[in-house]
């Protein structure tokens, strides 16, 4: 029997030790994007310890692909935990967001709803795991009443369903990303949902908990509960308010866990930017080097019909198989985007020294964004030297040696790799890493996509 249905898919059990689920796509849900699935898989399989669990405990990640032949069909997950359960009208059901924003009714009166600090706590968790997902560069979307989830006893969590809803930034989406009814952007681009988008829904989703008001939204004045700390209220209200402001303007996660917190926090005042095409209209992010969550394994045959289905135990995050356990062929996760140089010296073959009037280089430190950063930030690098850098990257499709580096902004080696750090207080913008050291530091890696998005959206 399913555990849930929606507009894309139906989620049913596992049967085995695991608390492992199965969402099938619909038919109706239009073509899946295997490659965006499947690099959903290797992302969480590939992430730290901490973080890992971190992603697994909080989110509905998916662990393996389904497929059918070269198909995607579905992915397995797993479970959403006992704590996002409580028994409504007799029966155990997910606790939605949606419980907190309304005045409590008969059918849900058993539910222990939080005090105003519980709230507090509440939309706190939800800007940390927003600020976690941006951090790694995600765009969530849907952020609605349905798809978010919280725990009804202290200390409270958060979890967030429909995660092959998400997309890397300058990526494509497993499916095209859901919209819920009175949760768009009132300025979402043509484009679909990115980064800011997912800043003005989190602002509604703040304002609306600590409101109790399932229909307000940033502009409009908010009636915020009793009881709410008297220098909270300001604050809250004057980031609800900046929200409603065009792209570039709207409150990042992270000030929004600083500003509960208390803790005092200086924006870097960026102008208002006009939307652009997403970069994922026609640049796909370079794959990235992880391991699959089940060793050697990110896609599964489908299944056949439910009434002939046997499941097969999956092993939880971070575990690896039983060697007696038997497991469906599987068909490997093909790479995506451009082919990679082998060796330095490749990549050094593509590089072209001079800073061209056109580039990238250019246009970044030409950007309204790069002189605000300029001007609030102090690091030793020139100009000149970021346009050289920023260049020779984007020509050598954004893999670049340390040693060819030196020899472009004319500096040893070692002087080199600490200007990349001063480069990078200039270029990551709202804390989210576009300019990394790779491999020991020998090689300079960029994040194009990331770059364009955060500097050049005027243009």
């Amino acid at each position: 029997m399913p555990l849930n249905d929606g507009g894309q898919g139906v989620v049913t059990r596992v049967i085995g030790p695991q608390d492992v689920v199965y969402k099938e796509y619909l038919k109706s849900a239009g073509v899946v994007n295997g490659q965006a699935l499947a690099d959903l898989v290797t992302f969480g399989a590939g992430l730290p310890g901490d973080d890992r669990r971190r992603l697994f405990s909080s989110c509905a990640w998916p662990t393996a692909r389904i497929v059918e032949g070269d198909r995607a069909v579905g992915f397995l997950m797993p479970e959403v935990p006992d704590d996002f359960h409580d028994l409504i009208q007799g029966n155990p059901r997910l606790v939605e967001l949606q419980f907190l924003l309304f005045p409590q009714k008969r059918a849900w009166q058993d539910l222990r709803l939080p005090d105003i600090k519980g709230r507090i706590q509440l939309v706190r968790r939800f800007a940390e795991l927003v600020d976690f997902l941006h951090g790694h560069q995600y765009v969530i979307g849907d952020i609605s009443a349905r798809n978010l989830l919280w725990s009804a006893q202290e200390p409270y969590k958060v979890h967030i369903l429909d995660c092959d809803g998400f997309r890397r930034v300058g990526a494509e989406a497993v499916l095209k990303q859901a919209q819920s009814p009175d949760w768009g952007d009132l300025l979402e681009p043509s484009t679909g949902p990115n980064l800011d988008t997912d800043r003005y829904k989190l602002a509604m989703l703040i304002g609306r908990v600590l409101a109790r008001n399932a229909y307000v939204r940033p502009g409009d004045e908010l009636p915020l509960l009793p009881g709410l700390p008297g220098d909270l209220v300001g604050r809250v209200r004057s980031m609800f308010a900046r929200a409603a402001g065009p792209a570039g303007t709207r409150p990042s996660a992270r000030e929004w866990v600083r500003t509960i917190e208390g803790r005092e926090w200086i924006a870097v005042s960026r102008p208002p930017v006009r939307p652009r095409p997403d970069p994922a209209a026609g640049m796909s992010p370079r794959p990235r080097a992880h391991q699959p969550l089940l060793p050697g394994r990110t896609s599964f045959p489908a299944p056949p019909p439910m009434a002939e289905r046997k499941w097969i135990p999956v092993s939880p995050p971070g575990t690896a198989l039983k060697p007696a356990m038997t497991t469906p062929a599987v068909q490997p996760v093909p790479a995506a985007g451009p082919t990679q140089p082998s060796s330095a010296a490749q990549v050094s073959e593509l590089v072209e020294d001079p800073v061209r009037e056109t580039g990238l280089g250019r246009k970044v430190v030409a950007s309204d964004t790069y002189r605000e950063q300029r001007a609030s930030i102090v690091a030793k690098i020139t100009d000149q030297q970021i346009a050289l850098l920023l260049d020779s990257l984007d020509h050598a499709a954004g893999v670049l040696p340390v040693k060819q580096a030196a020899r472009l902004i004319a500096e040893p080696e070692d002087r080199t790799r600490l200007l990349i750090g001063e480069a990078r207080k200039l270029l990551d913008v709202d804390g989210i890493p576009v300019l990394t050291l790779k491999d020991g530091d020998k090689m300079l890696d960029l994040n194009i996509a990331l770059l364009t998005e955060q500097f050049l959206e005027e243009e």
